[in-house]
């Protein structure tokens, strides 16, 4: 073996080790991954240089970088935008500007950074990182909540913006670049790069309409994973050659061609086929970035990079916080959606390595450009992870002082004297589980009252002639008016635990023989909410599975008393027995 071979072995061997030891790091802390990837390149980086041959390792990162961009494509909903497009389109737009704008003027008006590294870093600190955000609300269950629907609009819309912004930025720095800025000069390398773009992506889009389609069925016909999975990939590089060729970003065509692959039958396969690939080349590529990161650059720099850090996210929190307040959305969902959004996206990782590319980024640039985006995605996610248990403490510091900030949105009920009810039900959370319960209750003719925080929801049912009353579930005030003294049961369809934890400690209080059955994603929870007084825990998975085994076992000659003694042991066995 050459010194070569040798060189690119030690070098594999290095970026393996290192992110299995993040792996580990993240796990154990909490953290997303990509951060345990980062550090502990970080680390190797800086403990063995030696050992690392750094062009083959961009060159690795840089497919990488290719394969995220196509993947991130072929999960782009634009059913899902469709959903949401009305909601929080123009929040999420002001927003991008809003934040870009006085970052820009922060760091090169008043901080006296460059004028391409304050763009790149103002336009990147706009984003925030869909796949740490997602992954988080996935794990916690709260995808199908208020903020988490919201989110989930914001961060499609910021990533639908990340089209114009690898076409706008190139050619700001063509034209700052030639000395010769002028704004008919640069208007038309503007347009001149539009049109380009337009022309690519039209080419793309034909040939993807017309050939794709057909390519991509005729090779999986043949049978072949192996074939599938190279066509799949040449069709990304083709698509991101065109882009280059175009004078566009390779990353950018492979986006399209992700767009593209998303549209067809056959998304569901390409992604399967291509994620293992692209989770190796990925992983490759952040821990290449920790690699690249000398920590006596940072010790140099670190109180600005501490300064810009706080910058970033306290300026994100009060742009979105107040906008979703604008939106007439409640404190609670508009803090939690500030929390959400306060990290700077991974885009931000590639967009530093394309102002590298361009030549607008210098390695200092580069380096504060990536301890950015890893110290705002480290310090931003357990604020996120903790962040109902942070809004009522504060809440509780501060009282209503904090329905201060932004539009007040008071959907109460007709009246301000008691409901005159007894006997009836409350129902906290009228989402998916929530609407169902209501629809049956109303149908049987058991009086109940509907509390939630989410405006829209409340006036839809309130149309429905349902009794309501708008507020946070865990707020004790909101409970006595809903008459949960007076109820029977109350049911929790919200999923968030500290704010389940809320509202049994202020039901009991006020009605110590309420029944409450309680909605929780999670088996451990069953215990602890029990302790707590909860006399029903529901887990949706589990009464999933319940209904899929009392369709199934007949079907295999299981007789109704058997099965009935089955399902009666899994319930046991679950703690629901």
């Amino acid at each position: 073996m050459d010194l070569s071979s040798l060189s690119l072995v030690t070098t594999l061997l290095f970026v393996f080790t290192a992110a299995v030891a993040g792996g580990f790091f993240a796990h154990a802390l909490k953290l997303p991954m990509l951060i345990g990837y980062i550090v502990m390149g970080l680390v190797f980086g800086n403990i063995f240089p030696q050992f690392t041959d750094t062009a083959f390792l961009h060159l690795i990162a840089d497919i990488g970088v290719t394969l995220l961009l196509f993947t991130l494509g072929v999960e782009f909903s634009f059913h899902r935008l469709r959903n949401i497009f009305g909601i929080v389109f123009w929040a999420a737009f002001f927003q991008i500007v809003l934040v870009t704008s006085l970052l820009f003027l922060v760091l090169f008006g008043f901080a006296g950074m460059p004028f391409l590294p304050s763009l790149f870093i103002s336009v990147a600190g706009s984003l925030s990182s869909t796949v740490v955000i997602v992954k988080i609300l996935f794990e916690k269950g709260e995808l199908d909540t208020l903020p988490g629907e919201i989110l989930t609009g914001w961060l499609v819309i910021q990533d639908l913006a990340v089209i114009p912004v690898m076409i706008l930025l190139p050619a700001f720095v063509s034209t700052y670049t030639s000395g010769s800025a002028t704004l008919v000069g640069t208007t038309g390398i503007i347009v001149l790069q539009f049109i380009k773009a337009g022309l690519a992506i039209a080419a793309v889009l034909f040939f993807g309409k017309t050939g794709v389609p057909f390519l991509l069925n005729s090779v999986a016909k043949l049978g072949s994973r192996e074939v599938f999975l190279i066509t799949t990939i040449s069709i990304v590089f083709i698509s991101a050659l065109v882009a280059y060729v175009s004078g566009l970003s390779a990353g950018l065509g492979a986006f399209i061609a992700g767009l593209l692959i998303a549209q067809t039958c056959q998304n569901h396969m390409v992604f399967a086929e291509v994620r293992p690939l692209r989770d190796i080349f990925a992983t490759i590529f952040f821990v290449s970035l920790g690699m690249s990161i000398p920590l006596a650059a940072v010790y140099l720099m670190w109180p600005f990079f501490i300064g810009v850090t706080l910058l970033i996210i306290i300026l994100k929190f009060v742009v979105v916080f107040l906008l979703n307040r604008f939106l007439g959305y409640h404190p609670k969902t508009a803090w939690m959606v500030g929390l959400g959004l306060l990290s700077m996206s991974e885009f931000g990782f590639i967009l530093a390595k394309e102002g590298v590319n361009l030549g607008a980024l210098s390695n200092q640039d580069f380096v504060l450009f990536i301890s950015l985006v890893v110290g705002t995605i480290a310090l931003s996610t357990p604020l996120f992870l903790h962040g109902a248990t942070l809004y009522y403490s504060l809440k509780h510091r501060l009282g209503d002082r904090i329905f201060l900030f932004g539009r007040k949105t008071h959907l109460k009920s007709e009246k301000n004297e008691e409901l005159p009810f007894k006997n009836h039900v409350v129902i906290c959370g009228y989402g998916r589980v929530g609407k169902y319960i209501g629809r049956a209750l109303e149908m049987a003719g058991v009086p109940l009252v509907v509390v939630d925080y989410n405006h829209t929801t409340i006036t839809d049912v309130k149309e429905k002639g349902i009794t309501v009353v708008w507020g946070d579930p865990a707020d004790r005030d909101v409970l006595d008016k809903a008459q949960v003294d007076f109820a029977k049961a109350i049911i929790i369809a919200i999923p968030d635990r500290h704010t389940q934890e809320l509202i049994i400690g202020h039901a009991l209080t006020l009605n110590k023989n309420i029944q409450i059955i309680c909605r929780s994603h999670h088996e451990e929870d069953q215990v602890r909410l029990k302790s707590l007084g909860v006399q029903v825990v529901v887990q949706p998975e589990f009464e999933a599975s319940l209904a899929i085994i009392h369709r199934l076992l007949p079907e295999y000659g299981v007789v109704s008393d058997d099965l009935s003694g089955k399902i009666s042991r899994l319930k046991i066995e679950h703690g629901a027995g």
